[in-house]
Order: C-alpha cells, then sequence, then structure tokens
C-alpha cells in the first residue's frame, strides 16, 4: 500500500540532521520500531523509522543528511510544509525489550528513539543502556531528551575529536566489558554496517550469546 501526505514541519536539530512531521493517514497503524520507505519529490524511495508514539495525530522521522546518497536525503532537507511525500505501509525494525542495551552508530539511533519513548512511557526504560556512537560532538542530536530519558544510563561516545564527550574512542571490547555488567541483557545494535558488524564481533568476543545480538529485521 502506498500514501501521499502533505510536510506539516521541518526542522534542522543539527547542522545535517532533520526532523520532518507528516500528516498521518487516518487508516494508518503502526507500532514503536516501525519503518517505512519514503519518496520525496523525483528521488528513489528509502527506508526510515518512525520516531514518535503511534498514538500521535502525525508522524515524525529523524533524518541525516547525505549529499552523496543518491539525492534521496538532500531532497528531503529541501521539503516545505505543504509539500507532497510518499510512503509505504509500515514495517518492523526492532521492539521494545526489557533491560535492552541500545548500541547506535549515527543516525542508527533513530529505530531506537520511539522504542525508547514507548518503553519510558510504560515505565520499563529504567534498566536500559543507551550506547550512542558519533563522529564529532556537532554530530549529536536529541541530546536533551535523552539525558532526560536515561540519565546516567546513557553515554555519548565521540571517535574524532575530545570535546570533552563521557567516552572519547570506539566501543571496543575493554569498553563493553565496563560498561555492560550483565552479557545476558538483549543488546539492539543499530548503525552502518561496518558499526553493526564490530559490535556484532566485539559482544560475541566478550561472551554474549547470539541469540541476544539483535541486528533488526
Amino acid at each position: 500500500m502506498k500514501y501521499t501526505e502533505k510536510v506539516k514541519q521541518i526542522d534542522w536539530l543539527a547542522y545535517n540532521v532533520v526532523q520532518l512531521k507528516v500528516s498521518k493517514p487516518a487508516d494508518f497503524q503502526y507500532s514503536a520500531g516501525d519503518a517505512v520507505e519514503i519518496k520525496a519529490k523525483d528521488q528513489d524511495p528509502g527506508p526510515f523509522t518512525m520516531t514518535n508514539l503511534p498514538d500521535e495525530d502525525h508522524l515524525e522521522f529523524v533524518i541525516r543528511i547525505y549529499k552523496d546518497h543518491h539525492g534521496k536525503t538532500e531532497a528531503i532537507s529541501k521539503l516545505k510544509a505543504g509539500d507532497e511525500i510518499s510512503f509505504t505501509a509500515p514495517f518492523n525494525t526492532f521492539k521494545p525489550k526489557k533491560r535492552a542495551v541500545f548500541l547506535a552508530g549515527g543516525t542508527g539511533i533513530t529505530p531506537f528513539i520511539a522504542v525508547m519513548r514507548s518503553m519510558q512511557k510504560a515505565g520499563e526504560l529504567d534498566d536500559c543502556l543507551l550506547l550512542f556512537s558519533n563522529k564529532t560532538r556537532k554530530d549529536l542530536f536529541m541530546e536533551d531528551e535523552l539525558n532526560e530519558m536515561l540519565g546516567q544510563q546513557y553515554d555519548n561516545v565521540i571517535t574524532q575529536d575530545k570535546e570533552d564527550p563521557d567516552y572519547y574512542g570506539n566501543i571496543d571490547e575493554d569498553y563493553l566489558k565496563k560498561r555492560i555488567e550483565d552479557l545476558t541483557r538483549p543488546m539492539l545494535v543499530c548503525g552502518p554496517p561496518a558499526f553493526n558488524e564490530a559490535m556484532e564481533k566485539a559482544l560475541k568476543n566478550i561472551g554474549v550469546k547470539e541469540a541476544l545480538i539483535d541486528l533488526g529485521s
């Protein structure tokens, strides 16, 4: 099924990240962690996750703008209120899991945003941990909300500068062993392919069972 709706609002959350709000079709139902394929203007469609909760009257997306992604995200960044976009029926990427460790690389955090918001609403987020990796401090977004939701259970991991992050460097085996005491927790991983591969390997090397590592569907 294909939907066509109007853009309600678009805001910049960082120098290369936009928050897009779109009218929600009356018959559109989804769960936290679901995504759709979005087509903007004459570009090919691409997958993006809804970041707001299903009971709201609009759809929200947080999208990093890449000029080299065949124009998909750049076209989205140029949308204005009133413009039309089309998108598919929703499909699942991740589901809420109690006691989860979220390992996110860049905008790989977007599938986790609605999941964490849903868990917070249900009172199930207190035992979760978010490890959020970005290249530089200026790449961070939604930092205030993440701090409010998770407090000490939220780490900024900055890989390319030393501008006072929680941790400078890469999320490696030593870091994971220090930060994750209970290796029987669900490990949800989302980011670029190289990040996902590195996290899966590191988690296995420190003793996490493969069945506990969720790379999304």
